[in-house]
């Protein structure tokens, strides 16, 4: 009888186990990581799991460059509080860190010539540093994300998000290749230039956003993107916010768009 007893109370204790275990995460998680890529360079990123997440299953993904912006700007605590409120479903966020430095005789740094492709029109150098990252995202980056978080690769649940360069970045992507995500979430892009693209072949939903004393060359600059994008089959959400280049608006905007793309789902 003792035996039988304490048998059933370890199978009790074993299922309790288990389904602790496999229960939703009470907390996040932010793991970052280095890939050695296929020019030689070793590039930088991470993984951010929001709380919620119930292993085994699989999640919709924010691709961020620029992702050093998502860590330094504490975009984690946006998420876990929106998660807490449920306000949105848990997601992924997979960050690949933008390189600061200066390129050496040259005035500006690495990532915008690895994020801005008309650069890349100017110079052979820059158009090199442009198709290794471009190369490097879509190749080395997003494969690896797929294979150490638990992300969805169904298009429509994976998403773009950068910010002024990165974002012009974002444009470039969705022009050259259409059917890698479903939305881009790209704020102030201040250096795009897609003439060289013709109509897009699959169906793609763009958030566009600039502040209204952004300094730019033209003030029918953001307006005429618009047009360039809408032209070519886009389907493009866009809206000027009071400001400048600011990165407390992008992170407002952000949360903003997670309600509205993750909304709660009990």
């Amino acid at each position: 009888m003792k035996k039988t007893l304490l048998a059933i109370l370890l199978s009790t204790c074993i299922l309790s186990l288990s389904i602790s275990c496999s229960g939703p995460k009470k907390e996040s998680s932010f793991k970052e990581f280095e890939i050695k890529c296929h020019d030689g360079t070793v590039r930088s990123g991470a993984i951010f799991i929001s709380k919620g997440y119930k292993p085994g299953s699989r999640l919709p993904v924010i691709y961020m460059a620029d992702g050093l912006v998502f860590k330094d700007g504490n975009y984690k605590h946006i998420i876990d509080s929106l998660i807490d409120e449920k306000c949105i479903s848990p997601i992924v966020v997979a960050c690949s860190y933008e390189d600061k430095r200066p390129i050496p005789g040259y005035t500006i740094a690495y990532r915008n010539a690895e994020y801005v492709e008309s650069l890349s029109r100017q110079d052979p150098k820059l158009a090199q540093l442009f198709d290794n990252h471009y190369e490097y995202f879509v190749n080395e980056f997003i494969p690896y994300v797929r294979r150490h978080a638990p992300v969805s690769d169904a298009k429509e649940e994976m998403l773009f998000y950068g910010t002024s360069n990165s974002a012009d970045f974002g444009l470039t992507l969705s022009m050259r290749n259409p059917d890698l995500f479903a939305e881009y979430w790209c704020y102030s892009p201040v250096f795009s230039d897609l003439t060289h693209y013709g109509m897009l072949t699959n169906d793609i939903d763009y958030r566009i956003c600039w502040g209204i004393k952004e300094e730019i060359d033209s003030d029918d600059y953001f307006p005429t993107l618009v047009k360039d994008i809408r032209k070519r089959g886009g389907n493009v959400t866009s809206w000027a916010f009071n400001g400048v280049h600011d990165r407390n608006k992008w992170k407002a905007n952000f949360r903003e768009e997670l309600q509205r793309r993750f909304p709660y789902k009990d």
